[in-house]
């Protein structure tokens, strides 16, 4: 089966308004269903844990309930609400703020701007440079350089 990269940036977020929920929830149904590409965390680590801590969410329980369940996005999002002990608007806004400003670790960082072609060692936004990783990965895959 083919792979395909969750291409919903950690930027992005639905009705609950919580960003790398959608982005989370794409690579554990990627992963579920076989597609999610090797190397992509799917629920450890990185901004999936700290969604988990500071959203109040049982990692092992999301996980299992995405492999399990499969739900569509909006059920996704009732089972958060129904499960996350730290959901509240402060929570959710200092959450979105953390994932959005984060730069990434410097030896990743510069790593991943190699790849990239990236000479501007100022770019170390995680988010940015993962989207940019993603659309990299996808578009080698497309025109077949993957």
């Amino acid at each position: 089966m083919s792979s395909e990269a969750p291409l919903i940036s950690s930027s992005v977020m639905g009705p609950l308004g919580v960003t790398h929920l959608p982005r989370l929830w794409l690579k554990i149904l990627l992963y579920a269903c076989d597609r999610l590409p090797e190397g992509y965390r799917r629920g450890n680590g990185g901004f999936d844990e700290v969604l988990f801590t500071n959203l109040g969410i049982d990692g092992d329980a999301f996980v299992n309930y995405i492999v399990t369940q499969k739900p569509d996005y909006q059920a996704l999002e009732a089972w958060v609400r129904a499960h996350a002990t730290k959901l509240t608007a402060e929570a959710i806004a200092a959450h979105n703020a953390q994932i959005l400003g984060a730069p990434m670790l410097e030896e990743r960082a510069v790593a991943r701007r190699a790849e990239l072609g990236i000479s501007d060692t100022s770019f170390t936004n995680a988010v940015k440079l993962n989207d940019l990783d993603d659309w990299s990965g996808a578009h080698a895959r497309l025109v077949g350089r993957a």
